[in-house]
């Protein structure tokens, strides 16, 4: 993919997911200048991965912040968002 279009691909999935990790929910930074690794840096992910045949198109990808993509790793993405809500919420008394 040329970079003109893998900009305008990562500016698409961005916009169409708000700027948030899908599967913690926090404000996901853009790549630029000086930003190259952190925790909250936009990533795409994608939900089927490629070793799986996953498609490289907009149903496939979703926006992550690197935290999130590196630790999901291989797990199947309902699993790890459903493992990311448990986390997040309050346990019950």
């Amino acid at each position: 993919m040329k970079a003109a279009r893998r900009i305008a691909f990562f500016n698409d999935i961005f916009a169409r997911d708000q700027g948030f990790c899908v599967y913690c929910g926090i404000p996901a930074r853009r790549p630029g200048p000086g930003v190259k690794r952190a925790p909250d840096l936009a990533t795409l992910d994608h939900v089927t991965p490629k070793s799986a045949g996953g498609p490289l198109d907009r149903d496939n990808i979703v926006l992550a912040c690197a935290a999130c993509n590196n630790e999901r790793g291989t797990m199947d993405a309902d699993v790890f968002r459903s493992l990311k809500a448990r986390r997040a919420s309050p346990p019950d008394l």
